[in-house]
């Protein structure tokens, strides 16, 4: 009974910690996808990351545990791009290639 009582335990404290959360981001081409995926996706705390071009939303999966909502689109903003509220770092919009700067596509 007792190691029945201890994967059950581990099972649901690794469920408390788990968040999904979808953020909005000015990411417009497939150089966005891959850029900002694969920040996000080798970035500590973070499960997954999918970003969906054609609505610019980034479906994330993460540990609250390990890392914060708002550390989240920080690192979504030093990457270049906007994520919610938190509004791009100029600097790295600037190192972007120009496709993958604001309005880039539409160019």
């Amino acid at each position: 009974m007792k190691p029945l009582i201890l994967i059950v335990s581990i099972l649901f404290s690794a469920q408390v910690y788990s968040q999904e959360v979808k953020i909005h981001t000015s990411a417009e081409c497939g150089q966005c996808k891959e850029r900002l995926e694969t920040k996000l996706n080798y970035t500590k705390g973070i499960k997954y990351a999918e970003l969906d071009l054609a609505t610019q939303d980034v479906v994330i999966g993460y540990n609250a545990k390990k890392i914060t909502l708002e550390e989240i689109k920080q690192i979504i903003a030093e990457t270049g791009y906007d994520a919610d509220e938190v509004k791009a770092k100029q600097e790295a919009v600037n190192e972007l290639p120009m496709c993958c700067r604001p309005g880039g596509m539409k160019k």
